[in-house]
């Protein structure tokens, strides 16, 4: 069985309907105001959704300056403060200075609609 804190935290868990599929193109990604955080939402392939905390993990800057989209190159999202870069799939860091990858957001597709849950 699960502990009485893991219980807990699924219990705390929330869903929120985030965007459109449409709204993330193939190989963007697009950050956004959910329940208080920022999340970026990536589209690396298509018909695949990723979610990450949208703060750069260097010195916790937004990954854009406003909500809205987040510059790509090659693959990785871009933080506009210092340049570090994050994978569009896993979020791992492609590029300094930042060292640690950007915390996973689990994220649904459901018809057209994408959610997240933290």
């Amino acid at each position: 069985g699960l502990s009485a804190t893991a219980e807990s935290a699924l219990a705390a868990a929330k869903t929120y309907k985030i965007c459109k599929t449409t709204d993330v193109k193939v190989g963007s990604a697009r950050m956004f105001s959910v329940g208080g955080r920022g999340v970026v939402v990536t589209q690396p392939k298509k018909g695949v959704f990723k979610a990450f905390n949208a703060n750069c993990t260097h010195q916790g800057a937004p990954l854009a300056a406003k909500v809205g989209a987040v510059r790509t190159v090659s693959g990785s999202m871009i933080c506009p403060q210092h340049g570090a870069g994050f994978d569009t799939t896993t979020g791992a860091a492609t590029r300094g200075p930042a060292a640690a990858p950007l915390d996973k957001i689990t994220a649904k597709v459901s018809g057209t609609q994408v959610s997240v849950s933290f």
